[in-house]
């Protein structure tokens, strides 16, 4: 997807800002001098509040002295809204200085405030004001858990603006995370609620996100029919930054179907409006798609020059997405041309940059131009060797995501050829009783009289005691075949859930299936590796299995899947297969009482002179795909970011506790008591907020 950005702020700065920074200059004045007179109430703690809203933009030290004063004069006169308030500000001062954890911590505060004074409209913004902020970060399943309490109280208030903006918000976590159809489903609810308000930019948003939906499925021509209806609008309306931004969307659709001259018109509508806006990155960004779209059309020198005013832009302003994006298409033009060494040095520059980054979509583009550009310069062993790395590495990102729709179960194929056997017995002695009975008839022909009758007694007799016996034969093996299956069912039950098995038995696969929200646990022993050094194999494994027996008691006990052992780490998930709203709850309770109950037996064992353990836990709450995979020795397991993460809170975790992420706890905070403990460094998902869970008692 070519680069989109949002502009607004950019528009206002350069149309107007001499206006804005006069009317805040005068009102700023006016605060400044009412707080010169002003008493130390709960007057003065809201001027300093406003007073520091006016300056935020352009004098931040300032701005945080006087939020600090407002919190230090509400907290002496335990005037807890305006504190809320002050708290609020010093989050948006943080933001604005690009300190992100603190600004997070600031909101929370404000959060916490609001939430005890009970005024839904306040605790809303504060919600809102968290999950842009997150979503700012990319850490959209913290964006979700807070927008999606928003979007409720919103929906309890009946504001519909709010409303639409809450479903607006969501429905750009769910794009980001490539949950197309969650994303469509709020947006066009949204869409419903703006165009009932007529409020044409919010209806012209929403169409150009539904076009960003269809183009990042490459369903180009869909895109451009929601990309033009966007644009029809943004003509209309008084917003020259959208305009380019709708202008460019409609031109990148266009550059997809080929269409690429009649995108180049488009693209410099849109440059001509970035140039008098004087906005670089706008420029920059469009120089890269104009680049692309004469590449299309073999103009590479043209391209060429269009990517070298771009990087001069990118550059000095150390956009590294960007500059990637810059180096990709300048490699792929030089190939184009034939110039296969400037392709390489240029495919090196942007695989060197995402390395150092992290981002996995240019480390897999980059292998794949490799493969390309060595196939090119006619080293058909190493391009060979990079086509096997984005091959292996492709399959990988896929398999992450999804699990494989195709899996056979051989429980159920043994199942149908018992069945057959049945079957196949029933048919056999039909076929001898029929046999028997025309014997008989034979040699009844050549009796008369009595005899004959005696005979065709006897024949009846006979026959009746044949059937019993093979009447009793054939229950004999039904029953025996029935008990087969029982145990066969009880086998199939314990290795997958009931309601997976069933499915398994009735239509010979098990449909992989999406969860919007489930709850993974991780268990793990710390210093497992040093207990097995020190004792035998027989008694480790007897150990563990005696703590594994414990925790499966635990998780039936509170209705939980277990999902899979490995080592000595043990996986566990609630909400599914059947889903309920309870599985946040459940599993941290579960949590809780594995911890204790291993505590007692640890103290047992320890007293026995037997190892001892010590377990971490770790939690999350979110979305995963559920299936069955293999054909021999199958298992069911759950897939999706949120494993990775619960997995990523056992490893950050301490022994003897239970910590839980951001999402899970705003699911269990009414339960139980938590301490906010930090945030988690992780791989491509930035900061885990993280709590410790202390007791039973809600907050």
């Amino acid at each position: 997807m070519k680069n989109r950005s949002t502009f607004f702020v950019l528009f206002t700065t350069a149309f107007l800002l001499p206006a804005i920074l006069h009317a805040q200059a005068t009102l700023a004045d006016s605060l400044a001098r009412a707080l010169s007179t002003a008493a130390q109430d709960t007057h003065r703690v809201i001027l300093l509040t406003n007073y520091a809203w006016e300056i935020n933009e352009l004098h931040t030290d300032e701005a945080a002295a006087r939020l600090q004063e407002a919190i230090a004069l509400a907290q002496k006169l335990n005037f807890p809204r305006g504190e809320a308030i002050a708290w609020n500000g010093m989050g948006v001062v943080e933001e604005i200085r690009g300190d992100m954890v603190k600004a997070e911590q600031y909101y929370r505060k404000a959060l916490r405030l609001r939430r005890a004074l009970g005024d839904p409209k306040d605790i809303s913004s504060s919600l809102n004001n968290l999950g842009v902020l997150f979503e700012m970060q990319g850490r959209f399943d913290s964006s979700l858990a807070f927008q999606r309490e928003n979007l409720a109280i919103q929906r309890e208030l009946g504001d519909t603006v709010r409303i639409a903006r809450a479903l607006f918000n969501i429905a750009g976590a769910y794009q980001e995370m490539g949950l197309y159809p969650e994303a469509q489903r709020d947006l066009l609810e949204a869409r419903l609620i703006l165009e009932s308000q007529k409020d044409q930019d919010g209806i012209a948003k929403v169409y150009t996100m539904l076009g960003h939906i269809q183009y990042e499925l490459d369903r180009y021509p869909q895109a451009l029919v929601w990309y033009n209806r966007a644009l029809q609008m943004r003509e209309k309306l008084d917003d020259p930054a959208r305009l380019a931004e709708a202008l460019g969307d409609y031109a990148n659709a266009l550059d997809e179907l080929d269409s690429s001259r009649v995108a180049i018109r488009y693209y410099m509508r849109a440059l001509e409006i970035w140039k008098r806006l004087d906005d670089l990155p706008g420029q920059g960004n469009v120089y890269t798609n104009l680049a692309d779209a004469q590449k299309h059309l073999g103009n590479y020198a043209i391209a060429l020059e269009y990517l070298r005013r771009a990087e001069e832009i990118f550059r000095p302003l150390g956009d590294i997405q960007m500059l990637m994006e810059v180096y990709n298409t300048t490699g792929d033009t030089y190939g184009r041309a034939g110039k296969f060494d400037k392709a390489l040095d240029y495919t090196r520059k942007y695989y060197t940059i995402a390395l150092e980054s992290g981002d996995e979509k240019y480390i897999q583009s980059a292998y794949k131009d490799f493969a390309e550009v060595y196939a090119g310069m006619g080293d058909y062993a190493t391009a060979y060797d990079w086509r096997v790395k984005y091959d292996n590495y492709r399959f990988s990102k896929i398999n992450e995501k999804i699990s494989s729709e195709y899996a056979r179960k051989e429980g159920l194929f043994e199942d149908q050829k018992k069945q057959e056997q049945i079957e196949n017995q029933k048919r056999e002695l039909r076929v001898r009783g029929a046999e028997l009975a025309s014997a008989r008839t034979r040699q009844f022909a050549l009796l008369g009289g009595a005899a004959a009758l005696l005979l065709l007694a006897a024949l009846l007799f006979n026959r009746n005691r044949i059937r019993a016996r093979a009447n009793r034969e054939l229950a004999a093996k039904n029953e025996a075949i029935q008990q087969e299956r029982e145990r066969a069912d009880g086998l199939l039950k314990n290795i997958l859930p009931e309601k997976t098995a069933e499915e398994l038995k009735a239509h010979n696969f098990v449909q992989p299936v999406r969860y919007d929200s489930v709850t993974v646990m991780f268990t793990d022993f710390k210093g497992f590796t040093k207990i097995a050094e020190q004792v035998s194999p027989e008694t480790l494994i007897a150990e563990l299995d005696k703590c594994f027996r414990l925790f499966d008691t635990i998780v039936e006990k509170y209705g939980l899947e277990k999902i899979k052992t490995i080592g000595d780490a043990y996986m566990c998930a609630g909400g599914l297969p059947t889903p309920n709203k309870t599985h946040p709850v459940d599993t941290v309770k579960a949590a809780l009482e594995m911890q204790n109950e291993l505590r007692a037996l640890m103290q047992q064992q320890s007293a026995e002179g037997k190892p001892v353990f010590e377990m971490r836990i770790g939690i999350h709450t979110g979305p995963v795909v559920a299936g069955v995979v293999g054909s021999h020795k199958f298992a069911y397991d759950i897939w999706g970011d949120t494993v990775n993460t619960a997995a990523r809170l056992e490893q950050g975790g301490e022994t003897g506790r239970v910590n839980i992420s951001e999402t899970t706890y705003q699911e269990v905070r009414h339960v139980f008591h938590c301490t906010f403990r930090g945030n988690l460094s992780a791989k491509n998902k930035g900061e885990i907020a993280m709590y410790f869970v202390d007791s039973g008692n809600p907050q």
